[in-house]
């Protein structure tokens, strides 16, 4: 005798298992059509992130405040252990002078002070410190700092005809005076922008995209 209960049973469950396969390959296959839209878009983020950087890396050095004067003549200073150094004008070692403008109630001028030095190192860049405080203030500066008073200078002055406003703040002065880049720094990258400067024109990611707006436009 013939089971059909058995069988429509039996064929009842190949039917669910059968669905249950389709709606899994289906899952599966909507899955990776996700996962592959996901990369698309992604590579193309990435390269728009990657165009973007080549034409704003070498001017990542922000500067929010315009210099009051392009080429800095000399300025007699004093050192905080006393020595006299000139700031501006021609310099006799014939060295470009990078000035980096720091406080020592600011974290991330802390971190600038040891990247600063290895760069210049490297660069072969003479280097000063400049600040903009109380004399007590600046004593203290320099121990949070690790700044030795003979490589720093307190003055109002300076960091007012180039515009400076806020810290860290480097500006890089070439062998005559002339303010080749400036700008607001918090990395390495940063420091390496100024130097690139040169090639461009521009003394700042402003003056570039001002003459330049356009720039950011999807190519």
């Amino acid at each position: 005798m013939i089971d059909h209960q058995g069988i429509c049973c039996n064929s009842h469950t190949n039917n669910r298992e059968l669905m249950d396969m389709k709606a899994l390959i289906l899952a599966q296959g909507t899955l990776w059509i996700i996962m592959v839209l996901t990369a698309a878009v992604a590579l193309l983020l990435l390269k728009q992130v990657k165009a973007l950087y080549r034409k704003i890396a070498p001017l990542g050095a922000l500067a929010p405040v315009a210099p009051t004067a392009s080429r800095l003549d000399a300025h007699p200073q004093t050192t905080l252990d006393g020595q006299d150094v000139i700031i501006g004008g021609q310099r006799p070692s014939g060295r470009k002078l990078l000035l980096l403008f720091v406080s020592g109630t600011c974290p991330i001028s802390q971190k600038m002070v040891s990247i600063t030095r290895d760069f210049c190192v490297r660069e072969k860049l003479d280097l000063l410190f400049v600040g903009d405080d109380t004399p007590q203030a600046q004593e203290k500066a320099v121990s949070t700092l690790g700044i030795a008073p003979r490589d720093m200078v307190n003055s109002a002055t300076i960091g007012r005809l180039l515009g400076v406003d806020r810290v860290p703040f480097a500006v890089l002065l070439a062998e005559n005076g002339t303010v080749e880049a400036r700008g607001l720094v918090n990395n390495r990258e940063h420091l390496e922008s100024l130097l690139s400067v040169m090639e461009t024109g521009h003394s700042s990611i402003q003056s570039f995209l001002e003459a330049n707006p356009h720039a950011l436009s999807p190519s």
